[in-house]
């Protein structure tokens, strides 16, 4: 789409070394070379790999000591070392993970809005990309979910007149890293030309090709892209190069199986347990045909081996060989999106931890190992890439209950399966490829499950495109960009100078009226807090300079101008008049308190559940706050009390809460990405936010000034909202008071029915429940009794059609009519057992078919054919065995339900059980 200039890479470089532009007769790129005669650019599949048994480095790297040659390099060179960021890119709102080192700082670095923590800056960033999932294994290690990419970066801007470096030096780092730092003969570096586009900024690129392995990226992000994709010049010229360090890695070890080369003795660990064993002359065939592989190839993977090897064995050989790249890749890929808080759920990336561990155990599966090998191979992951990532070591009591929980789901998953394709194909959807994404998408089954259930029920077997998964895992890559709200006021008015940061604890003001809406009003400056960050807008009142008055009921924020909406009568505030502000300050107050609260909260959260918290979502109101933490169960009692005391002791220390605005780059590179656990926070200046030696935070909303303040801070409830989501709801100050007091009535309350007093309520209660239990005991002794009886009697008096015996009966309660049915499986197994008891308006139907019988009258089907014809809609759960069905009756059938349910059940009978 893109073109490159013939002259974009015309560089002193390339003239100085004597490197040449040429066209690949191939693939038809234009690269550069040392080879005056090259007719092809040097990369596979347009060559062979030539670095097997040959690596072209002067010594073998491990992944560890190549990161840090690499880094290294660049900062002999004046760049400067940062921290890598997190693999889920909680600073973006466009990304739910890190795909590139430059996602780093987009789009605020980038556009020229923030400063970059250094300029120029290097970084080895833990990245994840889904799309090519499904060739993860395939490709001998030229595809991973989870790979580094070293970035040497480096900001031009011409606004500010900064200049760093541009294309020439830009190449020859990269020339002098491959062939000084790793004594790569320069002859085997081929440049080949591209263009790159991501994250609304593109330029043209050259891609560093040795040995037929691309290694390097190295873009040149000249410009910004719209949504039509149209180009527009930039001031800003960032060069952003991306070497790949597991591909370095790899070419310095000149190992046929990329996987080998990063995982090491993990690699040989999975080897020894899948009993793989390849021919060295094999593997080696496979891994030069693997960059060639299409995936309709893949998709016959057996055709595809018998090409490189006549051996019986060599198909499961090399499927188990895939199989190890899959479980290590998905592995480490599971563990760091754990570590930065993507709790597996069914929603954004906590979905893509889902997948990838549902994808091991589906593996194990497929070779008959225990789902209890997870644990060993998470940890094993954990241990191996601790000493690189610190966040790792603490971390193994969490994985373990997190697998547990996941381990468990997925066995539920897969007893429910029939039932849940069925649903869905009642619902409408016919067997496809769209079915099982859907399942997969929703459910995390897997296409192979869906095909079991498929062949046995319909004998339909549906074809499984080799890409599958991608097609599924692209739908979370991106997050959901909220719809634009319609402006509402005018393009001239200037922004609203904010009284509010200037002093919080500001309860009245004068401003001027600047304009005038159909509901509200605009300030020239203003007291009132508008809803932002989870906290709740400020109220309270304004008055004209003639007495008259307006209720501010609701505030809000549109591009830095605040918006007052009034209740009453506006035809007397006009533009230019001053007016006088007045805060509804018990409101702002306890909004203050809750706020404040939140953060001493989520610190106090990472302390004792672990460094995977993160915040989820959060609600700042007068009343109360809820604060959504990423976690993967309910905290135990104990914990909830451990919590509670530790953010009350903070309370109690009268910590100073000081607030600084510092510029973006360099708060992140003091703070690191923590600072916006409150979520995504725009502008070049952040507004930072300390509880003094317990929390920071790039924050927007109003604090008190020391802890003591909030008096005292009391967890009321906690609860698991969603899968990988627990919400903490809280008060503080007053609203704790209160709630301590209602709770106290309560008590008092409770214990005066009960006739006791508080000291001694639980005693009386546990009484209580004994003499309850006691009764339920006797109960169920009774109904045991009476639902055998009634087995007995139904069945004598049962019709017979055929050999099978027909009950139907309406009962006035549920329960005993469940009793009885699970009594006639004691007495027979050739029955068909309709109960229906009528519940308010409308009735309750039990289905049941003796043992023998579930062959030729399964009681689901039977529940279709009595639910389309005597209700008006209905609703059911149950199996083949038992099923329950619920809803109204059509008009007209209730007085002859027991006719109508014995001929329908007679005429089914007949039509299938001759």
């Amino acid at each position: 789409m893109y073109k490159i200039d013939r002259d974009e890479f015309n560089l002193p470089f390339m003239k100085e070394r004597g490197y040449v532009r040429r066209q690949c007769k191939i693939c038809k790129a234009y690269f550069w070379t040392l080879d005056e005669d090259a007719e092809v650019c040097g990369e596979a599949p347009c060559v062979d790999y030539t670095f097997f048994d040959n690596p072209p480095t002067r010594r073998r790297y491990s992944l560890r000591e190549m990161r840090n040659a690499f880094l290294k390099f660049f900062e002999k060179n004046d760049h400067e070392i940062i921290n890598p960021y997190p693999i889920v890119a909680r600073w973006r709102d466009d990304l739910l993970i890190t795909i590139a080192s430059i996602a780093d700082f987009q789009p605020y670095v980038t556009s020229g809005e923030a400063s970059p923590p250094a300029n120029p800056l290097v970084i080895s960033q833990p990245c994840l990309r889904l799309e090519d999932i499904d060739k993860v294994g395939f490709t001998s290690g030229r595809h991973m979910t989870i790979f580094e990419m070293g970035g040497a970066h480096a900001f031009n801007d011409s606004r500010k007149n900064i200049y760093k470096y541009w294309k020439n030096e830009t190449i020859e780092y990269h020339h002098e890293f491959a062939t000084k730092e790793l004594g790569i003969p320069e002859e085997l570096i081929t440049y080949k030309e591209h263009f790159w586009v991501g994250g609304g900024n593109a330029g043209p690129d050259l891609e560093g090709i040795i040995s037929g392995l691309e290694v390097s990226t190295l873009v040149f992000m000249k410009y910004k892209i719209d949504e039509e994709g149209k180009l527009f010049e930039t001031p800003i010229l960032t060069v952003d190069t991306g070497y790949g360090m597991e591909r370095w890695t790899w070419l310095s070890q000149g190992i046929y199986y990329g996987f080998e080369a990063i995982y090491g003795d993990l690699f040989k660990w999975l080897t020894e347990k899948f009993e793989v064993s390849i021919p060295r002359r094999t593997l080696k065939r496979f891994a030069l045909m693997s960059p060639t592989l299409t995936d309709k190839e893949l998709n016959k993977f057996g055709e595809v081996i018998s090409q490189i090897s006549s051996d019986s064995n060599a198909e499961d050989m090399f499927n188990r060989l895939v199989n190890i790249g899959k479980l290590l890749d998905h592995s480490k890929s599971a563990l760091f999106l754990i570590k930065d808080g993507a709790i597996p759920s069914n929603v954004r990336e906590g979905y893509l931890t889902r997948m990838l561990i549902r994808r091991i155990l589906k593996i194990l599966d497929d070779y008959g190992y225990e789902y209890d090998f997870i644990y060993d191979l998470m940890d094993r992951q954990r241990i191996y890439w601790h000493k690189d990532f610190k966040e790792l070591y603490d971390l193994e009591e969490i994985i373990k209950e997190v697998l547990y929980l996941e381990i468990d789901k997925y066995k539920r998953i897969k007893k429910n399966i029939g039932r849940i394709v069925s649903s869905y194909i009642k619902r409408g959807y016919s067997p496809s490829i769209e079915l099982m994404i859907e399942l997969y998408d929703s459910h995390g089954i897997h296409p192979d499950y869906v095909n079991e259930y498929l062949q046995k029920s319909m004998n339909i077997n549906i074809k499984v495109p080799f890409n599958f998964t991608e097609l599924v895992a692209k739908k979370h890559q991106l997050k959901g960009v909220e719809k634009v709200k319609k402006k509402i006021i005018p393009d001239n008015l200037s922004r609203t100078y904010k009284l509010y940061y200037k002093d919080q604890y500001l309860k009245e003001g004068i401003a001027k009226i600047i304009y005038v809406g159909d509901s509200f009003i605009i300030l020239d400056k203003t007291i009132f807090y508008p809803t932002g960050g989870g906290q709740m807008h400020d109220k309270g009142w304004i008055y004209t300079m003639t007495g008259s008055r307006a209720y501010v009921s609701n505030v809000e924020e549109e591009d830095g101008i605040v918006i007052h909406y009034i209740e009453g009568d506006l035809s007397k505030f006009k533009v230019g008049d001053l007016v006088y502000l007045e805060l509804d300050w018990n409101r702002r107050y306890s909004l203050m308190k809750h706020h404040t609260s939140t953060h001493i909260l989520l610190s106090a959260l990472r302390k004792v559940l672990g460094p995977h918290i993160w915040q989820a979502g959060v609600v700042k109101e007068e009343e109360y706050a809820h604060l959504d933490v990423t976690h993967f169960k309910v905290p135990s009692m104990e914990e909830i009390i451990e919590i509670e005391q530790l953010i009350n002791k903070v309370v109690m220390e009268d910590r100073p809460i000081k607030v600084k605005y510092v510029d973006r780059g360099l708060a992140e590179k003091e703070y690191g990405v923590s600072l916006y656990q409150g979520g995504v926070v725009p502008g070049s200046l952040l507004r930072i936010v300390e509880v003094d030696g317990w929390d920071i935070e790039a924050c927007g909303g109003t604090h008190v000034r020391k802890t003591s303040e909030l008096q005292l801070i009391k967890i009321v409830d906690v609860r698991k909202i969603q899968d990988g989501v627990i919400r903490f709801r809280y008060v503080a100050g007053e609203k704790a008071l209160k709630h301590y007091q209602r709770y106290m009535n309560l008590l008092n309350d409770v214990s005066a029915k009960l006739n006791t007093n508080v000291d001694e309520l639980t005693d009386t209660i546990s009484s209580l429940i004994k003499e309850i239990k006691d009764l339920e005991s006797s109960y169920r002794e009774v109904m045991s009794s009476l639902s055998s009886a009634y087995a007995k009697l139904l069945l004598y008096e049962s019709r017979n059609i055929g050999n099978i015996k027909l009950i139907v009966w309406s009962s006035n309660d549920i329960d005993l009519s469940i009793k009885v049915g699970e009594e006639l499986d004691l007495l027979a197994k050739d029955y068909v057992y309709i109960s229906y008891v009528k519940q308010g308006r409308g009735h309750n139907i039990l289905i049941r078919v003796g043992e023998s019988l579930v062959g030729c009258l399964p009681a689901n089907y039977i529940a279709e054919d009595i639910g389309g014809t005597l209700f008006r809609g209905f609703g059911g759960r149950g199996n083949e065995r038992y099923y329950r069905i619920g809803g109204r009756i059509k008009s007209g059938l209730e007085d002859v339900l027991t006719d109508k349910l014995v001929d329908l059940v007679s005429e089914y009978v007949t039509r299938n059980c001759r």
